[in-house]
This record gives structure tokens, C-alpha cells and sequence, in this order.
């Protein structure tokens, strides 16, 4: 949730913006972690409808967020979402590898280095990793396991909302065309957004992203 604060406040002119915190994170440290995509999607469409009231909603899922937010929007459907807006992250099906989120402690988490998720520097920090590792073999597992189904015969549908997919161009994390290849999973309006910055684009850029963001929406939207 720290990592889109700064984006909400960019975005607080023209939206209500709030940030969905999972559970295992900050002030819900000790709740249990969701590793099933459609029981995650399912609760935080059900929330988001509570919150809405009515109102239409805009998505914006950052990194793995992004396929949250594209599930969301599935269930949620044109009637209900504006735009799905998403950052960092390859189109689901757009890249295969072998899952990790199951490996040894070490060797998983000298994966979540390399993939640019967590310094380098904090592997000697055991107290720290006793924390975090927990929601991050999570994360992996919510996705991975979510990426393996779509390649066993798993269907794409895809959404019929308007969506943006944003690229940093020092983002080592993810290849350009693996954003852009979310325009195969949206009936609508489709516009990729190329910023300077790497990966960690709402917290690092996040007025840059904001106002890509409203304009990109007003484009398409």
C-alpha cells in the first residue's frame, strides 16, 4: 500500500483513490495470505462494489497487481469498471518460466532479487526476511499458479473496458512488448504509455504516472 500512497494523493484531484491492502501486509501482518486467484478477485470485487456505491471505478493494478485488477475487472464487467489501468507486469500468457514460489528459502529468494522485487542487500537481514518472505512466496504462488492454469488449457478472456498499460524505460523487470501484449486481453480501447523510470513507477515517478494516467483515460475512456 506504501508503494501507491504518493499516487493516490496525485490522483485525489479528479478520483477517490484508495489503495487495496492484502492481507500478510502492514496493519494486516498476521492475516492469513491469499494464494487463489479467483477466491482473491471474487472478495475484492465484492468489497470494491460495497465501496463504489453506484459509482463507476477506475482499476490500476501495479506489477502482479495488474493481473488482480484484470480479474477484477472481468467479474466486475464495462457496466461497472471506466478503465483498467495497468503497470510493470507481462500480459498473462505473454511468458513462461518455472514456477519458484515453492523453492528453498535461499534459492527463492535469490529469485525475487533478480526479478527486482527486493534489494539485494536485505538477504543478510534474517529478522526482516522471517517478515516479508511470507507474503512474497504468496504473491508467487497467487501468480504463478495463475499463469500455469492458462498454460494447461486455461481460456484469456478478455475484458470489455477501456485499458492502459504503462512501461518504465528502465525497467529491467519487463520487456515492452510484453506490456503492450495487454491489448489482446480488451475488446476496448486499448493505449500503451512508455514513462522514463524502471520498475517501481508509483512510487518513484508517481506525479509522472499520475498525469499519464489522466490523460491516457481521457483518450480512451
Amino acid at each position: 500500500m506504501t508503494t501507491v500512497r504518493q499516487l493516490c494523493v496525485e490522483l485525489s484531484d479528479a478520483f477517490d483513490a484508495f489503495a487495496v491492502r492484502l492481507p500478510g501486509r502492514e496493519s494486516r501482518l498476521g492475516d492469513p495470505v491469499e494464494t487463489v486467484m479467483p477466491e482473491l478477485a471474487d472478495k475484492l470485487a465484492d468489497e470494491l462494489l460495497h465501496h463504489a456505491q453506484g459509482r463507476p471505478v477506475v482499476l490500476y493494478g501495479h506489477c502482479a497487481g495488474s493481473t488482480i485488477a484484470y480479474e477484477v475487472a472481468r467479474r466486475l464487467g464495462p457496466a461497472r469498471v471506466r478503465a483498467l489501468v495497468v503497470s510493470s507486469h507481462p500480459a498473462p500468457g505473454s511468458v513462461r518460466r518455472e514456477p519458484t514460489w515453492a523453492l528453498p528459502r535461499l534459492d527463492f529468494l535469490q529469485q525475487v532479487v533478480t526479478d527486482g522485487y527486493l534489494p539485494s542487500q536485505l538477504l543478510a537481514n534474517e529478522e526482516l526476511l522471517d517478515i516479508v518472505e511470507p507474503a512474497l512466496r504468496a504473491d508467487y504462488e497467487l501468480i504463478e499458479t495463475y499463469e500455469l492454469e492458462l498454460y494447461e488449457g486455461g481460456a484469456i478472456e478478455p475484458v470489455q473496458v477501456p485499458t492502459v498499460a504503462v512501461y518504465g524505460r528502465d525497467d529491467h523487470t519487463v520487456a515492452p512488448a510484453q506490456v503492450d501484449a495487454w491489448s489482446a486481453l480488451t475488446t476496448g480501447p486499448f493505449r500503451f504509455v512508455s514513462l522514463p523510470g524502471s520498475h517501481d513507477l508509483p512510487s518513484s515517478r508517481p506525479a509522472d504516472l499520475a498525469a499519464a494516467i489522466r490523460e491516457a483515460l481521457a483518450a480512451v475512456a
